[in-house]
Formats: C-alpha cells, sequence, structure tokens
C-alpha cells in the first residue's frame, strides 16, 4: 500500500497538469473557519491554580532540544540530567526518536535507558516511535531495557505534509490503527499524535484521535510543530480535542501540549493550552531545539509556581534547584547562558543609580530589624530588598542578588556592591566609593568584579592615586 501511494505521489508532483493551485492548504487554527469548530471570540487569560496543580511538565531536553544542538552528550552527562530533572519534580522525560539502524545513538538512548532504571526510578522514559515495523521493535528493545518506557507514535498529518510525502488521510489512519494497537498489545503505554497537528483540518484531526484512542492511546498529543499556533489557536484546538474525547466517551485520555517557539508563542500558547484543558506540556531547558526552539523550561516553570504561590498553594517543583539544571544543560550542549531573557546571566542585575539606591535602603532596614532580633520583618525586608527590581527572587531559584557600577550609577551601586561582596558599606571611605564611579565614568562601561575588588581590596589613598595616575597616563597619551 505504501509503495502505491508514494508512485501515485510521484506521478503526481511530474504530470504536466500539476498547477499551483492544486496545492492543498493547511488549515489555519488561529483564523479559519469550520463548521466542528467556532473560532473562541475570547479566552480566558491564565489557568486557574487547579488546572495548573494538575498540570504535569514533560522534559524533552534529550530528544527535542538535542536537534538544536551539533553533538550528542555523553551518558555520564546524560545520566547526571535525568537525575537533576528528577530532583527539580519532572517525573517524565523524553529520551529520544528511533534513529534508524547503525545508528550510535540507538545504542546511546538504550544506555541511557539501562542507567535510568536505577539513577532516576521516578522518572518515566519516553521514546518516539514512527509507524514501521524497524521503529517498533527498536522501541520494543526499549521497552524490555526499561519496563516503565512509553511510546509516543505518530505520523505527519498536515496536507502539506500529506502531499510531500505522497499520503492519503485513510493511509495515516491505518498506519497509525496498526501500530498503536501492536505497541498497546506489546505491553507498551502509548501516547497518540500527529505532527504538524496545528495545521490539520477538523474533521481529518477528529479521525486521527478517535482511530488512536480506539486502539489504546491513552494520551494523545497536539503538536504545534512549526510554532505556528497563536494562543487562541492552541486554546481552540485543545478545546476541539477535548471535546472530540468526550463525545467518544474518551473524556480520561489526557491531552499533551508539545509547542515551539517560531513565532515567539511558546509561553502564551503552553498556558492557553492548559487553560482550555491540557494537562501535561512538553519543556525543554532555555527552550533549545531544533530552529527557534522549543517552550523554556524555565518560563513555564516560573509562571506556574507563581499561580500556585499567589492562591496559597505549595508547587511540586523544587525552584531552588533550576538555575542549576539549567547551566547543568548549557554545558552539556554546549550552549552558553544568554545574557537577557528568563534567568538569563542579568536577569536580576542592576547597575542603575535610581534602582541601587532603594535596593541598598531596603537592605539596611532589614538589618536594623535583625539587630533588634526581629527576624521575621528582617526576612520580609530582605526578600523586598531582592525584588524590587526583579520579578524573580534570586534566593527562590537558587541564585543570589547581583549588582555592578557603571557611568549609570551612583553612590548608593558602589555601596551596594560592597554590601553584596560580604562588607559593611558603612565602613567603605567616601573616597574609594567617588573613586569608583569616576573610574566607570571615564571608562564608559560597567566595571568588571575583579576591578571591583581592586578598588575594595585597597586603602582610600592608594585607589585615589591610582585613579589619578590613570588620569594623567590618558591626557599624556592623548596629547601626543
Amino acid at each position: 500500500m505504501e509503495t502505491t501511494s508514494l508512485r501515485q505521489s510521484s506521478e503526481f508532483l511530474d504530470s504536466s497538469s500539476y498547477k499551483v493551485s492544486s496545492v492543498p492548504l493547511d488549515f489555519n487554527w488561529n483564523a479559519d473557519y469550520h463548521e466542528l469548530t467556532a473560532l473562541p471570540q475570547t479566552i480566558p487569560a491564565e489557568p486557574t491554580p487547579q488546572q495548573v496543580g494538575q498540570t504535569e511538565l514533560l522534559s524533552e531536553c534529550l530528544r527535542d532540544g538535542l536537534h538544536g544542538v551539533a553533538s550528542y552528550p555523553s551518558l555520564e552527562k546524560l545520566v547526571c540530567y535525568v537525575q537533576a530533572l528528577e530532583q527539580l519534580g519532572i517525573r517524565h522525560a523524553t529520551v529520544g526518536i528511533y534513529p534508524g539502524e547503525d545508528n550510535a545513538i540507538a545504542d546511546g538512548i538504550k544506555a541511557l535507558l539501562r542507567k535510568m532504571r536505577d539513577a532516576a526510578p521516578s522518572v518515566t522514559p519516553l521514546v518516539l516511535c514512527l509507524c514501521t515495523d524497524e521503529s517498533l521493535k527498536w522501541t520494543r528493545e526499549c521497552k524490555e531495557i526499561h519496563p516503565g518506557t512509553e511510546a509516543l507514535i505518530f505520523m505527519g498529518s498536515a496536507p502539506s505534509r500529506r502531499l510531500a510525502q505522497g499520503w492519503d488521510l485513510d493511509f495515516i489512519l491505518r498506519k497509525l490503527a496498526y501500530f498503536v494497537s501492536e505497541a498497546v498489545r506489546s505491553g507498551i503505554p502509548v501516547m497518540g499524535a500527529t505532527e504538524h497537528t496545528t495545521q490539520t483540518p477538523p474533521d481529518d484531526l477528529r479521525q486521527l484521535i478517535q482511530v488512536q484512542v480506539e486502539q489504546g492511546a491513552y494520551r494523545f498529543c497536539i503538536a504545534d510543530t512549526i510554532g505556528i499556533a497563536r494562543p487562541g489557536g492552541a486554546y481552540r484546538i485543545v478545546r476541539f480535542t477535548q471535546d472530540v474525547l468526550r463525545g467518544l466517551g474518551m473524556g480520561h485520555v489526557q491531552i499533551d501540549w508539545h509547542g515551539h517557539r517560531d513565532m515567539g508563542n511558546g509561553l502564551a500558547d503552553s498556558l492557553a493550552a492548559i487553560t482550555a484543558g491540557a494537562s501535561r506540556v512538553h519543556v525543554v531547558s532555555r527552550g533549545i531545539g531544533e530552529r527557534a526552539g522549543n517552550v523554556p523550561l524555565e518560563e513555564l516553570l516560573l509562571n506556574l509556581a507563581a499561580i500556585l504561590d499567589e492562591a496559597g498553594l505549595a508547587s511540586p517543583w523544587k525552584l531552588e534547584q533550576l538555575l542549576e539544571l539549567l547551566s547543568m544543560y548549557e554545558s552539556m550542549v554546549g550552549v552558553p547562558t544568554p545574557d537577557h531573557g528568563t534567568l538569563g546571566k542579568r536577569y536580576n542585575h542592576t547597575s542603575l543609580g535610581i534602582h541601587t539606591d532603594a535596593i541598598l535602603k531596603a537592605n539596611l532596614m532589614a538589618e536594623k530589624e535583625f539587630q533588634v532580633y526581629n527576624e521575621y520583618m528582617g526576612q520580609k525586608l530582605q526578600k523586598m530588598a531582592r525584588t524590587i527590581y526583579s520579578a524573580v527572587d534570586p534566593l527562590s531559584v537558587g541564585g543570589t542578588c547581583s549588582v555592578g557600577v557603571s557611568p549609570w550609577s551612583g553612590r548608593s551601586s558602589v555601596k551596594l556592591a560592597y554590601l553584596l561582596s560580604g562588607r559593611d558599606p558603612v565602613s567603605l571611605p567616601l573616597e574609594i566609593v567617588d573613586a569608583i564611579l569616576l573610574r566607570a565614568k571615564e571608562l564608559g562601561r560597567e566595571l568588571e568584579r575583579s576591578e571591583l575588588e581592586q578598588f575594595f581590596a585597597l586603602p582610600a589613598r592608594e585607589n585615589i592615586q591610582r585613579v589619578n595616575d590613570h588620569k594623567e597616563d590618558e591626557y599624556a597619551k592623548n596629547n601626543v
């Protein structure tokens, strides 16, 4: 059947009657009308605390994330990273996709599964299985190695993909029905899925969902494969999927959201998907992945934890492990920490005088409370100091406050930097403070930490002399 379908596709593409107008259009869940699903006029701004409390995260860091980097990490690093995910509180991780025969990565995935049984027992591994006999055989072998292994079985379903591959819908439905049923009969828990779900017409998607859940898939994954969905589209397709499942009497089947951020909508789409009824979202540390990348783990995690915290509910994730996890992933895949963005290098860094003035004063207020043994108020004021100019309390994610001295700084910036280095700002001579500020303004840049430490370590007179000597050298150089 497959050979015939491919031959017919080739004849169609080579035909002299081929016209651009013959190319089928993908469905746009953001805007296209369809009688089976109305366009939402409004959607909730964010999920409720109850919805968040029922939401799980699935790490795609060791599968989709690795599609965006140059080389496959060592087994030792992979195992350490899975253990870090476990410590953070993530209980599901995709560890690979069938890579074909004679591929070292196939053995690497199996080796990881073998190690995970004992090294990270509370993390359920997932592998992606193509609709081929070879892929199913490999998936069964993975299941034998790690009895907890689950499978995501999928095929591309958008009209454009079907045209390119030479597949018709009936061919896809038969393939999915066969391989899902075979995997389930082998004792493998299956998540049904399609690629390009967010480009698939509603009537086609309804059949794709039905054929997989009727063959035993216990979850269904909506894939925004090229990151084309906006929040309204994400909400609409999740609600549609939920309605289809309920109509089939399969309301117990859970929905996953797998998003990409080609259009920058990874976080917003994920929140909309949860609001609509998705119970699990796929994430990658730093959003690393093919093309523009995946839904960033850190962005979604911080927002979900904030929603729970505001409702007085405990978070199932240990956020204090978050920065360490991100650093471990960056090191493992060879991607540097970004300067900006959520939990980037400068996520809570400031050198602006009007900012540091408030932060310094809040810290000094806290110190006064500690001196009179008012621990409760002192801790409250310390937290206020950490969050006056940062939405993320660095202490909550395993980080520390960060301040620099730049041409935009004032005396408070220097004193705060001195305080955060573990010293008493009251003991810092004003001459040194002014010498440091002068140096930053002369250089026209933020001072390095090592430069600040040199100033902090020397007596006032030596600092003043260093500044004067530098000014004389610069004058002589510029007037030769």
